[in-house]
């Protein structure tokens, strides 16, 4: 492992915290990469060569310290990695005065390049997982490296298999690597499920259904529960049907489609529960636009007016339920709805006319949501 100027500045930073002197860390060239001074990055230290070649502290001396270029007076101490020397940090002041802490700094040291390590490690298996996952999902064809990769991350290809595709709708839950460290220990998995991010906001939960019957319902219901509570924020989530592993793409594209039709009242969907929607999914985004603009057009600047439209649908166009929670009289709602006739030539007491709202109303909403 080498040192890299973006780490050593992290070590400096950390290292300053506990101990109020200049410090420098070099890398195994005996060049400069980061320091509390950063006029002194780049600049050769020979005090650290040293302390290269022989492995264990140098100590420099005002009198050795002024006959080098860019040397001052303190202890230099070699980093060790997997028991290589791959550094040396510098710690500058008087050695009587720093020496008591120079080990106490260079465990630290170590020990913040271990954790580095380990991190890029579990990165580089995160991106592995993710990439694999991406090409099941969109080969075609499984050749003898497919399947040598499935074999290296340990998936078994011949388990039946169901996509979960859950959402963290808030902006502030972009899932960066930590997030997503946390998340995988919070949440509870078979070890034969497959997890990875989707995108910036998405998991995709590739549940392994072979072994024994799981109540998936009761499992999303879990996994969008212990979301909710690490996060704040309840996450909606798309299900899809159990395939074969070769055809997880249509249970990943049927999770999909559900999670497009998940709302505020059903954050979970399931494919399976999908009637009217799988219509709605197949119609172009165009066509949507067009039947907005030739139905509910009239009342888009009406903010009255569609919230009570909005509310009509979610309580099944019942007038009492709707005026219920609009906290507002029959009569009020009454009149809104006349309104909304006359501006739509639209009445919400003829059938037809109530399944033509109702799909405007789902075109909306889902415009919005995107």
């Amino acid at each position: 492992m080498m040192l890299d100027p973006q780490l050593a500045q992290k070590i400096v930073n950390e290292v300053r915290m506990l101990l109020d002197e200049s410090i420098i860390v070099i890398n195994s060239d005996g060049v400069i990469i980061a320091s509390t001074d950063g006029e002194r990055i780049g600049c050769i230290h020979e005090g650290a060569r040293i302390a290269i070649r022989q492995k264990k502290e140098f100590i420099i001396t005002k009198e050795i310290a002024s006959q080098w270029r860019h040397v001052r007076d303190g202890i230099n101490l070699p980093i060790f990695f997997q028991h290589n020397v791959i550094g040396v940090i510098g710690i500058t002041g008087h050695p009587e005065k720093i020496s008591p802490y120079g080990q106490l700094m260079k465990k630290m040291t170590e020990l913040l390049i271990q954790e580095s390590f380990y991190q890029d490690q579990l990165d580089f298996q995160t991106r592995t997982l993710e990439g694999f996952v991406f090409e099941w999902i969109t080969k075609r064809d499984w050749n003898d490296e497919f399947f040598n990769k499935a074999k290296i991350l340990n998936i078994n290809l011949h388990h039946y298999r169901q996509a979960v595709l859950l959402h963290l709708s808030n902006p502030e839950d972009n899932i960066n690597s930590k997030t997503f460290r946390d998340l995988i220990n919070v949440l509870s998995f078979d070890e034969d499920d497959v997890i990875v991010r989707w995108g910036n906001d998405h998991l995709l939960i590739i549940v392994d259904t072979s072994i024994y019957r799981r109540n998936l319902k009761k499992l999303v219901k879990q996994w969008c529960d212990q979301i909710q509570i690490h996060t704040g924020h309840l996450p909606m989530a798309g299900v899809g049907s159990v395939q074969p592993a070769h055809q997880l793409v249509l249970s990943f594209q049927q999770a999909e489609r559900a999670l497009h039709a998940t709302s505020a009242h059903k954050p979970i969907m399931f494919d399976e529960e999908l009637i009217l929607e799988m219509i709605i999914e197949d119609l172009h985004t165009e066509t949507k636009q067009q039947f907005i603009k030739r139905t509910i057009a009239p009342i888009l600047d009406h903010e009255d007016i569609l919230k009570t439209l909005h509310m009509l649908c979610t309580n099944e166009f019942s007038y009492k339920q709707t005026a219920e929670q609009m906290h507002i009289h029959i009569n009020t709602l009454h009149y809104r709805l006349g309104k909304l006739e006359q501006l739509t030539r639209l009445n919400t007491k003829m059938m037809k006319d109530r399944v033509v709202l109702y799909l405007a109303w789902l075109f909306l909403d889902e415009q919005t949501k995107n």
